[in-house]
């Protein structure tokens, strides 16, 4: 999880820098330094553990649902499904709470 949040880190801000400067005409000086102003360290600290918890958090559940699941492709597609759904869950209340403790 840490390195997928790393990597969709980096396409989020290509992205941005992408839509500001190739698309709406920013100049690149100002975005980046307006980049550095925005995001802190603390920042990205947060987006780490955030993920790291999310992982530890996620892979419970998928290990259980998979251990669970009936041997056929149709128990498999449901144990994948309710992984997901749960995982979802879990997610969205482990990120309103160290939401609040980042905070």
């Amino acid at each position: 999880m840490p390195l997928l949040a790393a990597i969709f880190g980096l396409i989020g801000i290509y992205g941005a820098q992408l839509v500001g400067v190739q698309i709406m005409g920013v100049d690149a000086g100002s975005f980046w330094s307006q980049m550095r102003a925005g995001v802190s360290l603390a920042d990205v600290n947060e987006g780490i553990a955030k993920s790291c918890i999310f992982g530890v958090a996620c892979s419970p559940i998928a290990v259980y649902e998979g251990h669970d699941a009936t041997p056929t492709a149709e128990g498999v597609g449901r144990a994948t499904a309710r992984t997901v759904v749960t995982s979802a869950v879990v997610i969205l209340f482990f990120d309103y709470l160290l939401t609040a403790m980042f905070l």
